[in-house]
């Protein structure tokens, strides 16, 4: 896939089906989007294009009112991952916010991608305090002769699958029900940072990975966590209360026998899996390290149940 911010090549390009929207999460509905566009593209023989932001327009706007779900790197490579063409990121900026409806499309739509197709979620707006929707698309679609395929909505047990609704299960812990609306474990990613080597001290080694800026986080406390190649480990997230940090972050003891393996500077990503306990305040290290060994010998048969399920 092209991941590109240029627009300029854009142009010369054989796109003719492209997918709008944030795409933030990339769930189960936004993949029905995805999937649409391909098909769509792969029918009239061209190339399937996503036009999306970065940043997230909440993050601009302040409308999402809560954290992303997805880093920018994570929303690529689910969106390569339904096999998009070229992914357009086109700078928001306050200035790029100001742009009404209109002038959205015929200055910067209709100016970078000649596709004959748009590809958009029933509940697709766009343009200035997001006053454009699917309706006005449309309009505008028969004024400049391009067409706009509605994608219907899709529903997990009875309730529309929105980003919205992903980031209220995420952060409620209701890390089931937002991994049926993601079509996936819900994960974070980071690059691993040196730490203050307390867990080494204690006997159990973590790998500090850092926490993208407004990122959605679940509730703060010790869970069950997978990494790919890294395998099953135990992960505190928050402010570890006993030793405290500066900041919020996540540390995570992988459970597999070889722990000296050299994770600083590499982007990892770790699935939540299950929640173990809350974070709460040990009386000092010989209180804390009889815990770990308590939440890593229940993760170990946690996660080989996982195994033979």
């Amino acid at each position: 896939m092209l991941r590109t911010t240029s627009l300029a090549e854009l142009k010369s390009m054989p796109i003719t089906a492209v997918a709008l929207g944030s795409f933030d999460g990339v769930h189960i509905g936004h993949q029905a989007i995805l999937h649409r566009t391909v098909s769509m593209a792969r029918q009239t023989g061209g190339w399937s294009a996503v036009f999306t932001f970065y940043p997230h327009p909440g993050t601009v706007t302040g409308r999402n009112g809560s954290g992303v779900i997805t880093t920018q790197t994570q929303r690529s490579q689910l969106i390569a991952g339904c096999g998009i063409d070229v992914l357009v990121e086109h700078p928001f900026t306050a200035e790029f916010a100001s742009l009404s409806p209109l002038q959205f499309v015929e200055r910067v739509l209709l100016k970078t991608v000649a596709a004959p197709n748009f590809v958009a979620g029933f509940n697709y707006t766009f343009g200035h305090q997001a006053a454009g929707d699917i309706a006005l698309l449309k309009s505008l679609g028969r004024q400049h002769q391009f067409l706009v395929h509605e994608v219907a909505p899709v529903f997990i047990h009875g309730e529309i699958v929105s980003s919205t609704r992903v980031r209220r299960l995420i952060e409620l812990g209701e890390l089931a029900a937002a991994a049926a609306c993601l079509g996936r474990r819900f994960s974070l990613r980071g690059e691993v940072a040196a730490g203050d080597g307390r867990g080494r001290k204690l006997g159990f080694p973590t790998a500090n990975v850092g926490l993208a800026p407004r990122q959605v986080l679940p509730p703060f406390g010790v869970y069950l966590v997978h990494a790919q190649t890294l395998g099953f480990g135990v992960a505190n997230l928050g402010v570890r209360p006993t030793f405290p940090l500066k900041h919020q972050g996540l540390e995570v003891h992988f459970l597999a026998e070889n722990q000296n393996l050299d994770l600083y500077g590499q982007d990892i990503e770790v699935e939540f899996m299950e929640y173990l306990r809350p974070e709460r305040v040990f009386s000092g290290p010989e209180e804390l390290r009889g815990q770990v060994a308590e939440d890593i010998a229940r993760a170990r048969i946690l996660a080989y149940a996982s195994v033979k399920c």
